[in-house]
């Protein structure tokens, strides 16, 4: 594993073990009814850090067809983008029971978008293409759902300039995903494995501590 590859899997342990940190000493201020969006931060970041710690000393990564793919990557994303759905969940409704359903269609989606990612990543071209492109249609999937019911659910409560800000916060973030996976590794190649990383560790720790300071501070406000 180059240098350059590896400091930036410590970078990421590091700065998502300061991000549960200190999300958790913000949730010690935050409304009991909201604390649950302190669980939900910490918990994202705390499966995060372990999957970067577990890059740093040169685990969960695997070589197919002469290329290394992070399954710890996968892990990671499989595990915290589901939390990060919730969370975006319990910003449009105190009562998830309203909107199981969504919820559990959004899940779905997203790790069925997840772990065909993957299969791409361990194919070889064309077929690691045409796994992205199924791929990108449960994004849409799930970019539907967030922009239309599940936005729908937040504008009927107090709290919809707050969902409006996260979830553009995530689909902007999660755009990045697609585009670093296709023009780097996994697909065009185009990148060096260096800069691919530098640019996956930039999108997760904005989207993973970044959104979680922003969850926390919009939750100190909320009034359901």
């Amino acid at each position: 594993m180059p240098a350059s590859v590896q400091l930036s899997f410590i970078v990421g342990w590091i700065a998502m073990l300061a991000g549960g940190v200190a999300f958790w000493a913000m949730s010690r201020s935050l409304p009991m009814s909201e604390k649950r969006h302190g669980v939900a931060a910490m918990s994202i970041v705390f499966v995060a850090f372990a999957n970067y710690f577990a890059m740093a000393i040169g685990q969960g990564d695997i070589m197919v067809h002469g290329k290394t793919v992070f399954i710890a990557r996968y892990t990671d994303w499989v595990i915290t983008t589901p939390i990060l759905l919730a969370s975006l969940a319990m910003m449009a409704t105190p009562d998830l029971s309203r909107v199981r359903t969504l919820i559990g269609a959004l899940i779905v989606a997203d790790i069925y978008m997840i772990l065909t990612g993957l299969v791409g990543n361990l194919s070889v071209a064309p077929n690691n293409y045409y796994w992205w492109g199924i791929s990108m249609v449960a994004f849409l999937a799930v970019l539907g759902m967030i922009w239309g019911p599940l936005r729908t659910e937040a504008n009927q409560g107090h709290t919809a300039g707050e969902y409006s800000k996260l979830a553009m916060m995530l689909t902007v973030l999660w755009i990045g995903y697609p585009i670093v996976w296709l023009i780097g590794s996994s697909g065009f190649d185009w990148i060096t494995l260096t800069v691919e990383s530098w640019l996956y560790l930039v999108l997760d720790v904005t989207a993973k501590v970044g959104f979680g300071f922003v969850a926390l501070a919009a939750a100190r406000h909320v009034r359901h």
